[in-house]
């Protein structure tokens, strides 16, 4: 079967929310799921996902990311080697982000690009990808249900209805919903393990007038409670007697930056985002970084079911990740997987077919292909 990559193509999938998403940073009332593919000569197609969430109108820059830089550079190389593509793309590209100042964008496009090559070389060889990354790999993975309003802990019962038994709740910026919907949600949760989401909205001080109550929730982690450059907060709250644990990692780009987030804010839990910040390839470094500084591992992930089944197939293939983050809000993408995802007493289920093991309506990708313009 051919190696050559003949096409890549760019897939922007827009579709309206029910319910907008209200986060510290900006409202979102448009899910946008944006999507790579990759196909080879020999009829083989991988496809991947880019961080596309915030702000809801950055998603031009990162399609003409992939469409000047990534496909130019991609059409007709072999795809012997993903990671060996992922080191050519990444030194394409450092010249002009660093001159756009715009790491993140390319970044992200890059990691989208590398789970794609990835899934191609999976498909390729017949084999479902975390089996191309480790012959132990497992056939299931712990995975926690986020994104749920603290104001709606019937949500809990909800996603524990769908086989879920982790959860993660949102901190508005308004730290009086936490004082009075925490304790509902951790009742609700019961003994089940519940985490915190602050989406880098408060500071210290707000945080210390609401410390009894999240002391008495036995959160598992408060995640990005300040922003996550704010280092002198950091250091604060790491002083802060009762404090949750602490989880970071999906804004700490590459090796460097994940270096930097464990040796100056030394999180308890390290959460790489492979849409976002690391692809497949530097993935998997970033959680061995992890498990090397003494954290835990959980792979953030906020997108659609693309970048789900990326994580999942990576996180099957590592003993360093403990978990897989799974969207619990509404994403019309999933609607349109040959198959709904499936979780069992907490561990997402990953089929025997080749590459990621998922496909999505061809339909719908034609649809909304952006390639051209």
């Amino acid at each position: 079967m051919s190696r050559l990559i003949d096409d890549v193509r760019v897939v922007l999938i827009k579709a309206p929310l029910e319910a907008p998403i209200i986060a510290p940073f900006g409202r979102v009332e448009v899910r946008h799921n944006l999507l790579v593919l990759v196909r080879l000569a020999g009829g083989v197609t991988g496809i991947g996902e880019v961080w596309a969430n915030f702000p809801p109108w950055g998603c031009p820059e990162r399609v003409e990311i992939l469409r000047r830089v990534v496909r130019p550079a991609l059409l007709g190389e072999t795809l012997d080697d993903p990671a060996r593509l992922y080191t050519k793309l990444a030194a394409a590209m450092r010249g002009l982000a660093n001159q756009m100042g715009a790491i993140g964008p390319f970044q992200q496009a890059l990691a989208g690009v590398d789970i794609a090559l990835w899934d191609a070389h999976a498909k390729a060889l017949d084999q479902p990808l975390r089996r191309v990354l480790s012959a132990e790999a497992a056939d299931a993975v712990a995975v926690y249900a986020t994104n749920l309003p603290i104001d709606r802990p019937a949500m809990i019962e909800a996603m524990a209805a769908k086989g879920h038994t982790r959860f993660k709740v949102k901190l508005p910026a308004e730290t009086a919903m936490g004082r009075r919907w925490l304790p509902e949600a951790r009742d609700a949760a019961g003994a089940r393990p519940l985490m915190m989401d602050a989406s880098q909205g408060q500071t210290p001080d707000s945080l210390a007038g609401i410390m009894d109550v999240l002391a008495a929730a036995g959160l598992d982690w408060l995640e990005e409670p300040f922003p996550v450059d704010d280092l002198a907060a950091y250091r604060q709250w790491h002083g802060v007697p009762g404090r949750p644990p602490l989880a970071m990692g999906e804004n700490s780009y590459g090796e460097a930056g994940f270096r930097t987030l464990l040796a100056e804010i030394d999180p308890d839990w390290a959460q790489p985002d492979i849409t976002k910040t690391a692809g497949i390839t530097m993935g998997g470094r970033l959680c061995a970084m992890g498990e090397a500084a003494g954290k835990k591992v959980a792979l953030h992930m906020y997108g659609g079911p693309v970048g789900l089944y990326a994580s999942a197939q990576l996180a099957a293939s590592r003993p360093d990740v403990d978990l897989v983050e799974m969207d619990a809000k509404a994403n019309p993408l999933f609607a349109h997987l040959e198959r709904p995802p499936e979780v069992v007493e907490g561990r997402l289920r990953l089929s025997a077919e080749p590459g990621l093991g998922i496909t999505i309506d061809p339909a719908i990708l034609a649809r909304f292909d952006v390639t051209e313009g």
